[in-house]
């Protein structure tokens, strides 16, 4: 297998025609019929259905289209990081990050590459993992934090793992939690069900998670309020109208509101099964990565890593 096979199955795959994938790598479409039965046999798997309108991609072929992205994407940045190795990152980099990550990296995240790389131009771009999948898809953003529930349907962007978080019970009226709490300062899975709950909407990817850990352990959710805005969320709770499910450092997202007093927030973490997302990095396997936002990506990591240890935090490293 070599990398030319790589770039003819990635055209075959996009194209859905030899004819298409030909004139897109100026060949001839029994050349590249040959390649792909090359590749096949080498395999010992069909990678295309053939049909009078085209080729279609089996299960298989899927599979393998996301690894061709991947090693045609590592080739391309080796290349690209040994041809510029002597000049400095430099650009404009679109970073997208959740909103419940968003106080608690984007301050780090920017002083860091300010002081790192000085002539890249970092914008970060706030929005719930699925607009932000998108967004990378359609070439909006060049890189992006996602969380582990997020699932990617057409294998256009490489996922690595960074850390994992597990989710809370947050309150700032922790005397309605008290029959509920733990010696260990937990909350039973089971206990949910006691609580009036206010969380997002059912389309946003921690309400999602949420819901189908409940479900698959039985316990329904009494969510009294729907608010998509976190930081509205948290101001909701703090004049007492409930609980939220959220991670650990969400409660910076208050917004330090006063208005109903010197409250204090209280976390406690989900047990009988702990609920957990995993934070990725994002970056499209349809296109290069430029040297800048690899740089921006390597410094995201590294402040993450950072943030996962401390008290704030809490999350677990996976790298």
């Amino acid at each position: 297998m070599e990398l030319r096979d790589l770039r003819i199955f990635v055209a075959i795959a996009e194209t859905g025609s030899l004819a298409a994938a030909a004139k897109v790598l100026n060949s001839s479409s029994p050349s590249l019929s040959a390649r792909i039965k090359d590749l096949e046999d080498e395999f010992g798997t069909v990678l295309f259905e053939r049909s009078a309108r085209g080729v279609a991609l089996t299960e298989q072929g899927r599979e393998f289209l996301s690894h061709a992205y991947a090693i045609l994407k590592q080739s391309e940045s080796a290349k690209a990081s040994m041809m510029s190795a002597d000049k400095s990152p430099a650009g404009t980099v679109r970073f997208g990050v959740p909103g419940s990550l968003i106080e608690l990296l984007t301050v780090p995240l920017i002083e860091s590459c300010l002081e790192r790389l000085p002539q890249v131009r970092l914008r970060v771009v706030e929005g719930m993992s699925g607009y932000l999948a998108n967004w990378l898809r359609e070439g909006t953003l060049d890189a992006a934090l996602v969380f582990g529930n997020w699932e990617t349907t057409d294998l256009s962007a490489y996922l690595q793992p960074i850390v994992e978080e597990d989710l809370y019970v947050g309150t700032y009226d922790p005397d309605s939690l008290a029959p509920y709490v733990t010696d260990a300062n937990e909350i039973r899975l089971r206990d949910i069900q006691h609580l009036r709950l206010v969380m997002p909407g059912p389309e946003h990817g921690l309400r999602l998670l949420v819901e189908t850990v409940a479900r698959r352990h039985e316990v329904p959710l009494n969510v009294v309020m729907e608010i998509d805005a976190t930081p509205q969320i948290f101001k909701i709770i703090r004049r007492g109208h409930g609980s939220t499910i959220c991670f650990r450092a969400a409660s910076k997202l208050d917004s330090n509101d006063n208005s109903v007093g010197n409250v204090r927030f209280d976390a406690f973490r989900v047990v009988d099964p702990c609920i957990k997302r995993t934070v990725h990095l994002a970056t499209p396997l349809n296109r290069q990565s430029s040297r800048a936002t690899t740089a921006v990506a390597h410094v995201a990591v590294e402040t993450l890593l950072s943030l996962a240890a401390t008290d704030e935090w809490k999350a677990r490293r996976l790298r």
